[in-house]
């Protein structure tokens, strides 16, 4: 009985240690200037919205969005943002204190998000990022579930959102996100607006 205990033990043991180290690939950022790595199963597709004729502002995003093709209620976005504003902003190269937290929940609200709690920071080097709990509905009234962390860097605004439609965000889940902050490497140059593999 006791051998049986102990091979379901070393069998659970060997999954989970398979589940952890999972392959990944590295992307780079559109127009961000970094790379950053994800789960190798994920499809990851970037997205450009140039500026808006008429724009005094010049506001641009461009982001990476990951899905997990195994789950379809799960969405990761890698959002960076850049205007005249944004210019202006010094690298979040220190713990974030009140005004940048602010600054942030203010930005998110504007968004669409509701609700944005600040959670937490995590430092990536010398970045350190604003961390948020908040949901968002879309037009069909669905609701997602969200998990934020947000900084700055060489005048643009970085979003790193992780989204489950219609249920909580799992611990596992929020783990993925924290793992993918901390692979996030800023290059010196500017990076290709192409993602590698």
């Amino acid at each position: 009985m006791l051998r049986k205990i102990l091979m379901l033990v070393m069998i659970m043991v060997m999954t989970s240690m398979g589940a952890a180290s999972a392959a990944e690939k590295t992307y780079t950022i559109p127009d961000g200037g970094c790379s950053v790595s994800l789960p190798e199963n994920y499809l990851v597709v970037p997205v450009e919205r140039p500026v808006a004729p008429g724009d005094e502002l010049g506001v641009k995003v461009s982001q990476l969005s990951a899905s997990d093709p195994a789950d379809k209620s799960l969405a990761l976005h890698i959002m960076v943002e850049s205007s005249k504003l944004t210019q202006e902003l010094p690298d979040l190269d220190y713990t974030p204190g009140a005004v940048m937290r602010e600054y942030f929940t203010e930005n998110l609200q504007n968004s669409g998000w509701l609700e944005p709690a600040v959670t937490g920071s995590m430092a990536n080097g010398k970045i350190h990022f604003v961390k948020f709990r908040a949901y968002i509905a879309d037009s069909a009234g669905q609701k997602y579930d969200g998990e934020i962390y947000a900084t700055v860097k060489g005048g643009k605004l970085f979003y790193l959102m992780l989204m489950s439609r219609e249920r909580a965000l799992k611990p596992e889940e929020r783990e993925l996100l924290a793992q993918a902050v901390s692979t996030l490497q800023f290059a010196e140059a500017v990076a290709s607006t192409v993602v590698e593999g």
